[in-house]
């Protein structure tokens, strides 16, 4: 039963694309912010405030997530929480009507050129830089990069990648386009096997990760791995060719670090979810950036003092969010500073990596950030 609460409802809308090619690791994320959400209405909401959940799924279908994300415009819901893979559809019209986006997929474009968008961990527009100093780290002197067919996002990651690379001395030596639902990746294997590619960046789902890694394991190709975090999924650390060569840049703290709300997201996950964080298919670390993106929406509330007597508004919520300054909520995320007005880039990652099947934080756990 939830503890009773005295102050009008929260109102949040959740744009998802859970289902299609990247819903099945995009739906645990969906699942651990209605996991936040409970947990929140359960202690009487924030500041005595419920949180009212409205859940909408467009499929990776362009059209049909312009609809919901007007739909919760015309809603008046306080904010909106971004989930989709095609957003930048109704980027500008969520933009236009000053209703705050309080994280979750802070990857997608808008979260670094729109500045009602406020990202709960580090932004696509430094992910590249991230990605090459990975690799760097990792030991490699080139790269090679695969990315998704399905989301416009990944092509325009291509000539970012490849300036990071340059600037950091790991050059991006091959790049070529996969689809989730080829058959195989024995071309792109060979081929980065021919340009003697020594690390390779797949941006992609977990299960496209794994496929591609095992299809170049099976041509005797094993090159170092480098991922975004964000990707990170249990099947991953147990997969051929990943098990000792992955590297990953992680925008939020990873699932398997352990942090105080680590625990607590884990906890709220199996009392809401059980048996999610066992799911090889399904956990990931977009799990972690549901837990990340309540609490940057807990912290902008208290933060504008809404108090319990207050009204809930995209202005209050705004406000409250502005008046963040070098927080790292409670450790899940790098230090997220935002000024009112001005787009939110956030230029630094945790790092770890996979050895003997076993995930660790490297650099003991500090973040490492853009120069």
């Amino acid at each position: 039963m939830a503890a009773s609460a005295s102050g009008a409802p929260i109102k949040v809308g959740v744009v998802c694309t859970c289902s299609g090619p990247f819903g099945a690791d995009i739906l645990a994320s969906e699942d651990v912010y209605i996991a936040w959400v409970k947990t929140i209405n359960a202690s009487g909401g924030i500041d005595g405030h419920q949180i009212k959940l409205t859940l909408e799924n467009d499929a990776a279908n362009p059209g049909t997530s312009a609809t919901e994300a007007q739909t919760l415009i015309s809603d008046h819901v306080d904010a909106i929480v971004d989930d989709s893979i095609v957003d930048q559809t109704w980027a500008a019209t969520v933009q236009a009507s000053h209703i705050p986006v309080v994280g979750l997929d802070e990857t997608e474009t808008p979260f670094y050129t729109e500045s009602d968008f406020y990202p709960e961990g580090q932004t696509n527009n430094t992910t590249t830089y991230a990605n090459s100093i990975t690799a760097k780290t990792a030991g490699a002197t080139n790269m090679g990069d695969l990315y998704c067919a399905e989301a416009a996002s990944c092509a325009e990651g291509v000539p970012l990648i490849e300036a990071a690379g340059k600037k950091v001395g790991v050059p991006v030596v091959y790049n070529a386009e996969i689809a989730a639902t080829a058959p195989n990746y024995t071309a792109q294997c060979l081929a980065a096997k021919q340009d003697h590619v020594q690390s390779i960046f797949i941006g992609d789902a977990s299960v496209v990760i794994v496929n591609v890694a095992t299809d170049c394991a099976q041509q005797n190709y094993e090159p170092i791995y480098v991922t975004e975090g964000e990707g990170f999924g249990l099947a991953m650390a147990a997969a051929p060719g990943l098990k000792d060569k992955l590297w990953s840049d992680y925008g939020t703290l990873p699932i398997f670090a352990k942090n105080p709300q680590i625990t607590a997201m884990n906890k709220a996950v199996d009392k809401y979810y059980p048996g999610l964080r066992t799911n090889t298919t399904s956990w990931s670390q977009l799990g972690a950036e549901g837990w990340a993106s309540g609490l940057l929406l807990e912290t902008a509330v208290k933060a504008g003092g809404l108090g319990t007597s207050g009204t809930p508004s995209p202005n209050e919520i705004v406000k409250g969010l502005d008046t963040i300054k070098g927080n790292t909520l409670d450790g899940m995320a790098p230090p997220l500073t935002f000024k009112a007005g001005q787009v939110h880039d956030v230029n630094c990652w945790f790092t770890a990596r996979v050895e003997n099947g076993v995930p660790t934080l490297v650099n003991g756990g500090q973040v490492t950030c853009e120069k």
